[in-house]
Protein backbone atom coordinates (compact mmCIF):
# COMPACT_ATOMS: atom_id res chain seq x y z
CA UNK A 1 0.00 0.00 0.00
CA UNK A 2 1.32 3.43 -0.87
CA UNK A 3 2.60 5.49 2.03
CA UNK A 4 -0.08 8.18 1.92
CA UNK A 5 -2.69 5.51 2.60
CA UNK A 6 -0.65 4.03 5.44
CA UNK A 7 -0.74 7.48 7.03
CA UNK A 8 -4.50 7.80 6.54
CA UNK A 9 -5.07 4.37 8.08
CA UNK A 10 -2.78 5.10 11.02
CA UNK A 11 -4.29 8.50 11.76
CA UNK A 12 -7.84 7.19 11.43
CA UNK A 13 -7.17 4.23 13.71
CA UNK A 14 -4.95 5.88 16.31
CA UNK A 15 -5.51 9.62 16.25
CA UNK A 16 -7.79 9.59 19.29
CA UNK A 17 -5.28 7.68 21.42
CA UNK A 18 -1.86 9.27 20.76
CA UNK A 19 -0.55 12.79 21.00
CA UNK A 20 0.33 14.36 17.66
CA UNK A 21 4.05 14.16 18.46
CA UNK A 22 3.84 10.44 19.23
CA UNK A 23 1.71 9.81 16.17
CA UNK A 24 4.25 11.51 13.91
CA UNK A 25 7.00 9.24 15.24
CA UNK A 26 4.86 6.15 14.67
CA UNK A 27 4.04 7.22 11.12
CA UNK A 28 7.71 7.91 10.39
CA UNK A 29 8.56 4.37 11.54
CA UNK A 30 5.70 3.02 9.44
CA UNK A 31 7.18 4.76 6.40
CA UNK A 32 10.66 3.37 7.10
CA UNK A 33 9.30 -0.10 6.46
CA UNK A 34 9.23 0.78 2.77
CA UNK A 35 12.99 1.29 2.43
CA UNK A 36 14.46 -0.14 -0.77
CA UNK A 37 16.21 -2.97 1.11
CA UNK A 38 12.98 -3.94 2.84
CA UNK A 39 10.97 -3.88 -0.35
CA UNK A 40 13.40 -6.08 -2.27
CA UNK A 41 14.82 -8.53 0.22
CA UNK A 42 12.27 -8.97 2.99
CA UNK A 43 8.87 -9.98 1.62
CA UNK A 44 7.59 -10.95 5.07
CA UNK A 45 7.62 -7.26 6.05
CA UNK A 46 4.79 -6.71 3.57
CA UNK A 47 2.90 -10.02 3.60
CA UNK A 48 4.31 -10.78 0.15
CA UNK A 49 5.25 -14.11 -1.45
CA UNK A 50 2.84 -16.11 0.75
CA UNK A 51 5.04 -15.44 3.79
CA UNK A 52 1.99 -15.28 6.05
CA UNK A 53 3.44 -17.22 8.97
CA UNK A 54 6.71 -15.30 8.74
CA UNK A 55 4.87 -11.96 8.62
CA UNK A 56 2.82 -12.83 11.70
CA UNK A 57 5.97 -13.91 13.51
CA UNK A 58 7.60 -10.58 12.61
CA UNK A 59 4.63 -8.63 14.03
CA UNK A 60 4.92 -10.60 17.26
CA UNK A 61 8.68 -9.98 17.48
CA UNK A 62 8.16 -6.26 17.09
CA UNK A 63 5.41 -6.36 19.71
CA UNK A 64 7.82 -8.06 22.10
CA UNK A 65 10.49 -5.45 21.28
CA UNK A 66 7.99 -2.71 22.08
CA UNK A 67 7.04 -4.27 25.41
CA UNK A 68 10.66 -4.81 26.46
CA UNK A 69 11.91 -1.36 25.40
CA UNK A 70 12.76 1.24 28.01
CA UNK A 71 12.48 4.30 25.79
CA UNK A 72 9.65 5.78 23.75
CA UNK A 73 11.70 6.04 20.57
CA UNK A 74 12.13 2.26 20.39
CA UNK A 75 8.50 1.66 21.29
CA UNK A 76 7.24 3.98 18.58
CA UNK A 77 9.62 2.48 16.03
CA UNK A 78 8.50 -1.06 16.79
CA UNK A 79 4.83 -0.12 16.75
CA UNK A 80 5.02 1.86 13.51
CA UNK A 81 6.84 -0.95 11.76
CA UNK A 82 4.50 -3.70 12.89
CA UNK A 83 1.48 -1.58 11.96
CA UNK A 84 2.83 -1.15 8.43
CA UNK A 85 3.13 -4.91 8.04
CA UNK A 86 -0.32 -5.55 9.50
CA UNK A 87 -1.88 -2.91 7.22
CA UNK A 88 -0.22 -4.39 4.13
CA UNK A 89 -1.93 -7.72 4.77
CA UNK A 90 -5.26 -6.46 3.46
CA UNK A 91 -3.75 -4.81 0.40
CA UNK A 92 -1.49 -7.73 -0.53
CA UNK A 93 -3.72 -10.73 0.16
CA UNK A 94 -7.04 -12.09 -1.07
CA UNK A 95 -8.67 -11.53 2.34
CA UNK A 96 -11.04 -8.90 0.91
CA UNK A 97 -11.99 -11.29 -1.92
CA UNK A 98 -12.78 -14.06 0.57
CA UNK A 99 -14.90 -11.75 2.71
CA UNK A 100 -16.78 -10.36 -0.29
CA UNK A 101 -17.44 -13.86 -1.62
CA UNK A 102 -19.17 -14.71 1.65
CA UNK A 103 -21.26 -11.54 1.76
CA UNK A 104 -22.48 -11.01 -1.78
CA UNK A 105 -19.79 -8.77 -3.21
CA UNK A 106 -19.51 -4.98 -3.42
CA UNK A 107 -23.04 -4.78 -4.82
CA UNK A 108 -24.56 -6.00 -1.54
CA UNK A 109 -22.08 -4.66 1.01
CA UNK A 110 -20.20 -1.53 1.98
CA UNK A 111 -16.59 -1.13 3.19
CA UNK A 112 -17.85 -0.21 6.67
CA UNK A 113 -19.31 -3.72 7.02
CA UNK A 114 -16.10 -5.68 6.52
CA UNK A 115 -14.72 -7.64 9.46
CA UNK A 116 -10.96 -7.48 9.14
CA UNK A 117 -10.46 -9.85 12.07
CA UNK A 118 -12.68 -12.78 11.09
CA UNK A 119 -10.82 -15.79 12.49
CA UNK A 120 -12.14 -18.24 9.90
CA UNK A 121 -10.88 -16.01 7.07
CA UNK A 122 -7.52 -15.33 8.71
CA UNK A 123 -7.08 -19.12 8.75
CA UNK A 124 -8.88 -19.88 5.50
CA UNK A 125 -7.25 -22.62 3.41
CA UNK A 126 -7.54 -20.45 0.30
CA UNK A 127 -5.94 -17.39 1.90
CA UNK A 128 -2.82 -16.29 0.08
CA UNK A 129 -0.74 -13.22 -0.68
CA UNK A 130 0.69 -11.92 -3.92
CA UNK A 131 4.25 -12.70 -4.97
CA UNK A 132 6.74 -10.02 -5.95
CA UNK A 133 9.99 -10.97 -7.69
CA UNK A 134 12.14 -8.05 -8.77
CA UNK A 135 13.55 -9.58 -11.94
CA UNK A 136 10.08 -10.59 -13.12
CA UNK A 137 7.95 -7.70 -11.89
CA UNK A 138 10.16 -4.65 -12.40
CA UNK A 139 8.60 -4.22 -15.86
CA UNK A 140 5.31 -3.18 -14.25
CA UNK A 141 6.99 -0.11 -12.72
CA UNK A 142 9.08 1.23 -15.61
CA UNK A 143 7.48 4.24 -17.36
CA UNK A 144 6.95 3.59 -21.05
CA UNK A 145 7.02 -0.18 -20.58
CA UNK A 146 4.60 -0.85 -17.73
CA UNK A 147 1.40 -0.18 -19.69
CA UNK A 148 2.38 -2.62 -22.42
CA UNK A 149 3.65 -5.20 -19.92
CA UNK A 150 0.34 -5.11 -18.06
CA UNK A 151 -1.55 -5.66 -21.30
CA UNK A 152 0.62 -8.59 -22.39
CA UNK A 153 0.67 -10.69 -19.24
CA UNK A 154 0.24 -10.45 -15.48
CA UNK A 155 0.86 -13.71 -13.55
CA UNK A 156 -2.29 -14.74 -11.68
CA UNK A 157 -0.95 -14.68 -8.13
CA UNK A 158 1.63 -11.95 -8.62
CA UNK A 159 1.65 -8.77 -6.56
CA UNK A 160 0.67 -6.88 -9.69
CA UNK A 161 -2.43 -9.02 -10.15
CA UNK A 162 -3.56 -9.03 -6.52
CA UNK A 163 -2.60 -5.79 -4.81
CA UNK A 164 -5.03 -3.17 -3.48
CA UNK A 165 -2.43 -0.47 -2.93
CA UNK A 166 -4.31 2.52 -4.39
CA UNK A 167 -7.86 3.62 -5.21
CA UNK A 168 -7.06 2.95 -8.87
CA UNK A 169 -7.55 -0.75 -8.09
CA UNK A 170 -11.29 -0.24 -7.84
CA UNK A 171 -14.01 -0.77 -5.26
CA UNK A 172 -12.10 -3.35 -3.21
CA UNK A 173 -9.51 -0.77 -2.15
CA UNK A 174 -11.93 0.85 0.31
CA UNK A 175 -12.58 -2.53 1.91
CA UNK A 176 -8.83 -3.05 2.38
CA UNK A 177 -8.55 0.38 3.99
CA UNK A 178 -11.43 -0.27 6.39
CA UNK A 179 -10.07 -3.67 7.40
CA UNK A 180 -6.59 -2.21 7.92
CA UNK A 181 -8.01 0.43 10.27
CA UNK A 182 -9.63 -2.34 12.33
CA UNK A 183 -6.40 -4.34 12.44
CA UNK A 184 -4.38 -1.28 13.47
CA UNK A 185 -6.70 -0.67 16.40
CA UNK A 186 -6.41 -4.33 17.33
CA UNK A 187 -2.62 -4.06 17.35
CA UNK A 188 -2.90 -0.88 19.43
CA UNK A 189 -4.87 -2.74 22.09
CA UNK A 190 -2.31 -5.54 22.06
CA UNK A 191 0.53 -3.04 22.43
CA UNK A 192 -1.09 -1.27 25.37
CA UNK A 193 -1.82 -4.57 27.11
CA UNK A 194 1.73 -5.86 26.54
CA UNK A 195 3.38 -2.64 27.68
CA UNK A 196 1.13 -2.34 30.71
CA UNK A 197 1.91 -5.90 31.79
CA UNK A 198 5.64 -5.36 31.31
CA UNK A 199 6.15 -1.84 32.65
CA UNK A 200 2.91 -0.48 34.11
CA UNK A 201 0.48 2.32 33.39
CA UNK A 202 3.08 5.12 33.50
CA UNK A 203 4.94 3.52 30.61
CA UNK A 204 1.69 3.33 28.65
CA UNK A 205 1.07 7.04 29.22
CA UNK A 206 4.53 7.86 27.91
CA UNK A 207 4.01 5.59 24.90
CA UNK A 208 0.82 7.49 24.09
CA UNK A 209 2.76 10.74 24.36
CA UNK A 210 0.71 12.12 27.22
CA UNK A 211 3.52 12.61 29.75
CA UNK A 212 6.31 13.93 27.54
Amino acid sequence: MELEYHEIITRTALGEFFSEAALREIIAANFRQDSLANLIGKPYLHFDNDKIAESLAYINREMARLAAAEDESTRWDAFGRLCHTAQDFYAHSNYVDLWLAEHGGPEKTSPAEIDGLAAHLLNHPALRTGSFYLLRDIVYYIPGIRTLARKIHIPTFSHEAMHLDTPARGAKFAYAMAAAVQRTRFEYRRAVDALSAQSGSAAVERFLGRNL
